[in-house]
């Protein structure tokens, strides 16, 4: 048990130095939250990939302001408006909210089979605010992000 531990502390160590390097959040599994700004957002694209040592979730905003979002570990992703549950690939899940935005024509299901992330379900798209579950193999640290140029909403998580 120990001999696992250590490489995984020193690839855990090694994550915090390489996003610090870059200028990137640590990751944690801690909530993350960010407040919108300017007119509601359009939300242009939605994409998940596989990476070495993280998987990604990023949401393109096309028009509009600055979205806020809310990203944390929750035992279910319930619909909105519905309040039905919404199954995932994988055994967690991250819960992320997109506020004062619209996401009409972005796909309902994204599936990558990544180290982690296993799929992606838009969980809903009512009165501002979209949400998303993440269906994950297992509970690691995570970051989120924004990016400009387009503006981005960035979700990793670590493997």
């Amino acid at each position: 048990m120990i001999r696992r531990a250590v490489p995984a502390a020193i690839a855990l160590a090694f994550l915090g130095l390489a996003a610090a390097a870059y200028g990137l959040p640590p990751f944690t599994t801690t909530a993350k939250t960010s407040p919108s700004s300017g007119s509601q957002a359009t939300l242009s694209s939605a994409a998940a990939g596989c990476h070495s040592s993280y998987d990604r979730f990023v949401v393109r905003v096309g028009a509009g302001g600055k979205p806020g979002y809310d990203v944390r570990y929750v035992s279910t992703i319930i619909a909105d408006p519905s309040g039905n549950p919404v199954t995932l690939l994988g055994t967690k899940r991250l819960r992320v909210i997109i506020r004062n935005a619209t996401a009409h024509t972005l796909p309902s299901t994204i599936t990558p089979g990544c180290s982690n992330l296993r799929q992606v379900k838009k969980a809903g798209d009512f009165e501002g605010v979209v949400s998303y579950g993440l269906g994950l193999s297992r509970k690691t640290g995570f970051r989120v992000f924004r990016l400009s140029g387009p503006t981005r909403v960035v979700i990793d998580v670590a493997h």
